[in-house]
């Protein structure tokens, strides 16, 4: 059996995920709260939500990345990878500083996997360790079988992860393009919004792709590079 420690290792978070490549847009007061959990001195419970794609993964990770810079014990459960898994996985907590679940909707009626949830919510909070939870949707309206942890959901700071419009997405991908030292300019940028799927999380994959042909082919990103590259997969 997997505990939570060996799981976290085989999915290896991602090492690119952190809070200075995530743009803020309107979230400026989530990366704030985020960024300032590992201090310890605000809400020991954070939960917030939104739409696939909106970086709540991303935030999740970076999260992780910062409390283990600063020596603290972190761990991340993605239920989209281990919602198959048994809920003893999460056994021997006692070691972490702050504990990352994300999209708890996944597990959403199944009994043995709430009664986990809610046993390790209270413990960490107990002993003055800190939970950061997303879904997909409110707290309030979370399909959960049990309603006291429902009611553990709605009980310390909540927020929406607010959506990217247009020009955020294309400055997302630049600052992201910048960071890779690769250099994206508006009418690219805009090509790819107008071409590829909008979702953020897509787009960026599009981007790491283009980063590595750029790369082994020694070309700026221009419109014929970026045809010619993603119509090999059509």
């Amino acid at each position: 059996m997997k505990n939570l420690k060996q799981l976290t290792l085989d999915l290896c978070l991602k090492d690119a995920a952190s809070f200075a490549n995530f743009f803020v847009g309107d979230n400026a007061q989530l990366i704030k709260v985020l960024s300032d959990l590992y201090i310890g001195n605000s809400s020991p419970f954070v939960y917030f939500w939104g739409k696939e794609g909106s970086g709540k993964s991303h935030l999740l990770s970076a999260l992780c990345q910062l409390f283990g810079e600063h020596g603290l014990a972190a761990s991340y459960l993605p239920f989209e990878d281990v919602k198959q898994f048994s809920p003893q996985i999460l056994d021997d907590l006692e070691a972490l500083d702050l504990l990352c679940i994300d999209d708890l909707h996944l597990i959403a009626g199944n009994l043995d996997w709430e009664e986990k949830i809610f046993y390790c919510f209270n413990e960490m909070l107990a002993h003055g360790k800190q939970v950061v939870i997303t879904a997909d949707v409110a707290p309030q309206i979370l399909q959960l079988q049990i309603s006291d942890l429902k009611s553990r959901m709605m009980s310390g700071l909540i927020f929406e992860v607010q959506p990217l419009d247009d020009l955020g997405k294309i400055a997302s991908l630049k600052l992201r393009a910048k960071l890779r030292g690769l250099e994206l300019n508006d009418v690219v940028a805009q090509f790819l919004l107008n071409h590829y799927e909008r979702n953020p999380k897509n787009l960026f994959a599009v981007l790491e792709k283009l980063d590595k042909a750029a790369l082994v082919a020694q070309r700026k990103l221009t419109i014929p590079f970026v045809k010619d590259i993603l119509n090999r997969d059509v």
